[in-house]
């Protein structure tokens, strides 16, 4: 595959949107829960204006970063974006690596949520009156996050083929077939 600097940074950067958005959309949930709280014990209400802001500030930065990866890739590559080069690897093996290890960050990253949020619990069950199942019933909101983040990180994983097709054919939908710049050779007729 003839490829540049560029179309690499591009798909790096796109990597980056999908974490941007999906970090964001799913710490929402846990962060209004926090503000809740906050609000509750006499805090201003004003907090839950700048998380609304801030977090479609972060959505919108990961959808522009998405439709125009090529902003921040000319940037990053300077002159050396022109530069095509031969790879070994095509590009829909280079998309489905990249979705395979962006769903392992995030299911590694729930994991260890997981395994906070629980040992977190089991402390306080232990060092206080409160029983176990009342403790998780009171981080229900941690916990369905977390396990909501580990499934799409392993779906991300196990599905990225099938995403990577899907994205290819969405992006090549009424486009003219490709032309080769060689005719492919001809195989002679087989013989019976």
């Amino acid at each position: 595959m003839r490829t540049s600097l560029y179309s690499i940074l591009c798909i790096v950067v796109r990597l980056g949107a999908v974490m941007l958005l999906v970090q964001t959309l799913v710490s929402l949930p846990g962060a209004w829960q926090a503000l809740q709280a906050w609000d509750s014990s006499g805090g201003d209400g004003g907090a839950r204006g700048m998380l609304i802001g801030f977090s479609g500030a972060l959505v919108t930065l990961a959808v522009v970063l998405w439709l125009y990866p090529g902003l921040l890739a000319r940037l990053a590559a300077g002159n050396a974006s022109r530069e095509v080069f031969d790879s070994p690897i095509a590009a829909k093996e280079l998309h489905f690596i990249a979705f395979c290890v962006l769903g392992v960050v995030f299911a590694i990253d729930a994991l260890l949520g997981l395994v906070s949020v629980l040992l977190r619990i089991a402390v306080s069950a232990r060092l206080g009156d409160v029983a176990f199942p009342t403790l998780a019933w009171q981080n229900g909101a941690d916990l369905f996050v977390l396990l909501l983040k580990l499934a799409l990180g392993i779906g991300l994983t196990l599905g990225a083929r099938g995403l990577v097709g899907l994205l290819h054919r969405l992006r090549e939908r009424g486009l003219p077939p490709p032309r080769y710049d060689a005719e492919p050779e001809e195989t002679p007729p087989a013989k019976e």
